[in-house]
């Protein structure tokens, strides 16, 4: 089944290379029928994983794969801080976002098996991942509440882009889509192939929150590196999707905060022998994340709406 994982990516390096050869600026339009596809393409891999594998394995892979694509959800938003502290052009994003699913497709990898190692020896791991979940749940009604959004300037304070700049030579200016650039004689990086090692040492930070998450889904390897690869190969279009909706689905971040600090309570029970089916996971995913959506078409953001008028 690993052969069936290698094919998805060939598939989506042929598409992005014939589609993506001239950076340009992604429309709405065009970012909603890839995020389609790719949903599309996620949710019809857990047909041969039933047939192959079994209905439990099915059922995890759709519950792991939820888990991750909602929790991306954090990550967009924090590209998009980058985007526009580094002040980088609409239509060199694209190509920014796809170097950055490479790198986490590798890393991902090592995170998982890593985690599923340290579960296996150790038991009382659970809690330690359930600990840092119900953290990362607090930064997450933190941000919903709009207590702690970061803005862009704030990229530029962070203590990993001022080392960054300590440790590679970087010249802080854009060529083109070029990762390095000469000059005064000098062979320096460009601010594309800088601004790439933020998105994806980013991305690594939120693994540490999403991969604990999946794991307390299924302790199966397989499923949960196919989740996590089907759910980060659609993150690229669904980053112009989130770019554009993201004001006016506000309480998705409730949702989400609520997801984290459910999935936190679950590791913590785990090593108590406290298992909850899989079928729970799905309705309790899919309750929370159709009421976020509900909520935010049928009602007013209270907290905007309380900001205005102070």
């Amino acid at each position: 089944m690993y052969g069936a994982i290698v094919v998805a990516l060939v598939a989506y390096a042929i598409i992005e290379y014939f589609h993506g050869r001239k950076d340009h600026v992604v429309k709405f339009k065009e970012a909603v029928t890839w995020s389609a596809i790719y949903i599309s393409a996620a949710l019809l891999f857990a047909i041969p994983i039933y047939f192959y594998i079994g209905e439990r394995a099915s059922a995890e892979y759709l519950a792991a794969w939820a888990v991750e694509k909602a929790l991306s959800l954090d990550n967009l938003f924090v590209f998009g801080i980058i985007f526009a502290a580094f002040h980088v052009e609409q239509k060199y994003r694209r190509r920014i976002l796809n170097y950055g699913i490479a790198g986490a497709i590798l890393f991902r990898l090592l995170f998982i098996v890593l985690g599923m190692e340290l579960l296996k020896q150790f038991s009382w791991v659970s809690l330690v991942f359930g600990v840092i979940l119900l953290r990362a749940a607090m930064h997450a009604f933190e941000h919903a509440k709009g207590t702690k959004e970061p803005k862009p300037d704030d990229i530029l304070k962070t203590k990993t882009w001022k080392i960054l700049n300590k440790i590679l030579p970087i010249h802080h200016k854009f060529d083109g889509n070029k990762l390095t650039t000469m000059v005064n004689g000098k062979r320096m990086l460009t601010m594309m192939a800088a601004v790439i090692i933020m998105i994806e040492l980013t991305d690594i930070m939120f693994a540490v929150d999403s991969v604990p998450a999946v794991l307390a889904v299924t302790s199966d390897t397989y499923i949960d590196y196919a989740s996590n690869v089907f759910a980060i190969l659609g993150l690229r279009s669904l980053f112009f999707v989130y770019d554009s909706v993201k004001d006016k689905f506000w309480a998705i971040n409730w949702a989400l905060a609520i997801i984290l600090a459910w999935i936190g309570i679950k590791m913590i029970m785990a090593p108590f022998g406290i298992h909850l089916p899989v079928a729970v996971s799905l309705g309790v995913l899919f309750t929370l994340l159709t009421g976020g959506v509900l909520a935010s078409i049928f009602l007013k953001n209270p907290i905007k709406t309380h900001k205005s008028k102070g």
